[in-house]
Parts: C-alpha cells; sequence; structure tokens
C-alpha cells in the first residue's frame, strides 16, 4: 500500500473541518471493526485522531488553519512519525504553511500526496455537499487500501 496523506484545502469556512469529520462518521458507521484512538469523539470542535482498520491506521487532522496546531504542535507529522498512519487526512489552506507543512511530512516520511479541493457554495445545501465530498473521499481511502491507487 502507498502511504498517503489526502490533504483538503480551501479558505477559511469552507467547510473542510464538517468534511473531515463526517469521513470519521461514516467510517465508524459503515466499518464495524473500526477502532478510533478516542472514544467518545467529541465532534463540536476540530478533531485529531487515528482509526485503525484491520492492519491499516487512518490518522485525521481537521484543524488546518494558519497558526493552527498543525502548524505549532506538528500534529500531521506526528500522525505520520508517532503513529505511522498509513493513510493521513488533514485540511490546509490554499497555500502558506499548512500546505508546505504536508509537503514536508510528506517529502520527509516517504508519503504521496492527494490533494482535494472542499465542495463549497454560498447557497445550497452544505451538509448534502459534506456528505457526498466524504463519500467521495472514503472511495479514495478504499482504493489505496486494496492497492489501486
Amino acid at each position: 500500500m502507498n502511504k498517503t496523506i489526502i490533504g483538503i484545502y480551501g479558505r477559511t469556512q469552507e467547510s473542510k473541518s464538517t468534511t473531515i469529520k463526517k469521513i470519521v462518521e461514516l467510517i465508524l458507521a459503515n466499518y464495524p471493526n473500526a477502532i478510533p484512538s478516542i472514544n467518545p469523539i467529541d465532534y463540536s470542535g476540530d478533531i485529531l485522531l487515528t482509526i485503525q482498520l484491520g492492519p491499516i491506521k487512518i490518522g485525521f487532522e481537521s484543524q488546518g488553519d494558519p497558526n493552527s496546531r498543525m502548524l505549532y504542535a506538528d500534529t500531521v507529522e506526528n500522525l505520520a512519525k508517532i503513529d505511522n498512519c498509513d493513510i493521513i487526512v488533514c485540511a490546509t489552506r490554499t497555500e502558506g504553511g499548512t500546505v508546505k507543512k504536508v509537503d514536508f511530512v510528506a517529502d520527509t516520511y516517504n508519503y504521496h500526496t492527494i490533494w482535494i479541493s472542499s465542495f463549497w457554495t454560498p447557497s445550497l445545501n452544505h451538509s448534502v455537499l459534506n456528505h457526498m465530498s466524504a463519500v467521495n473521499i472514503i472511495r479514495i481511502i478504499d482504493s489505496l487500501i486494496i492497492g489501486r491507487l
């Protein structure tokens, strides 16, 4: 399996964190053997956790703003270096420190990167778009796990 970071990028308030929380919810609902590193999960704010799916470990960091813990606490790097995640899903902005951090972690720890923009609209149903985005990213995760990517 190719170790991979999936960076969900976008401007502020464009549903990146909400999409990541929905991915976690759907994985836990649809994979009965999934084991989260924290339980219960507090979805009211940003999340940082891992989920074990058999031999595969997936890390999640939804805080990807400038001056966030991704930068000052090296959370994405710790998901690679300490937690040894096979797949990392994180939020980033469109440029700047969070993007550079993902590139640094990918280069340093030999991860591939997949950059995915968040689904965002100023006027349509955000919940539906977040769900659709989460389902698509889970399909990518499944493809990584089975070796299609």
